[in-house]
């Protein structure tokens, strides 16, 4: 059975572990540490989560959380990669590596926009790297390109 349901505060570090799945490496050899996620640039994307703004669904397949999906607002002073504006929520994903290719990442996705749409915001962001297969994905769902760096793209979608 598979079911999308928004996530418990008791699962709130299981985004730490989605986050770490979220970064793409383009090579597999060089993956960095797990520690990674606890530096502060990527950090904030999960720290204290649960503030006002914070949206976060999860994907529950055989009574076992597989993955996520997550939005929050960033202060200018504190931009995520893909920081857009102040009123913008990021958002970031990911689904365990061996349950991939199987829509998940688009039903977390319908589900998110749903409820940021429902909750008054008008957009979405998020940052991808160009070579990721989920950057296909995205452009499907209707994100468009706002602006490019060396390796990634940030993106928006109007809900």
């Amino acid at each position: 059975m598979v079911e999308i349901r928004e996530i418990k505060p008791v699962e709130y570090e299981f985004l730490r572990e989605m986050l770490y799945e979220a970064i793409y490496f383009a090579d597999e050899n060089q993956k960095l540490p797990k520690s990674v996620v606890f530096e502060p640039q990527l950090s904030k994307y999960v720290d204290n989560f649960g503030q006002n703004g914070d949206l976060a669904f999860v994907i529950v397949v055989e009574n076992e959380l597989v993955g996520a999906i997550w939005a929050r607002l960033f202060p200018e002073s504190r931009q995520g990669y893909g920081f857009v504006d102040e009123t913008t929520p990021e958002l970031s994903m990911a689904v365990m590596e061996n349950c991939r290719n199987r829509g998940f990442g688009t039903f977390l996705l319908e589900k998110l926009m749903e409820a940021l749409k429902t909750n008054g915001f008008e957009k979405v962001s998020l940052s991808v790297d160009k070579l990721n297969r989920a950057l296909n994905l995205y452009r499907r769902i209707g994100f468009e390109t706002v602006s490019e760096h060396k390796t990634s793209l940030t993106m928006l979608k109007k809900l």
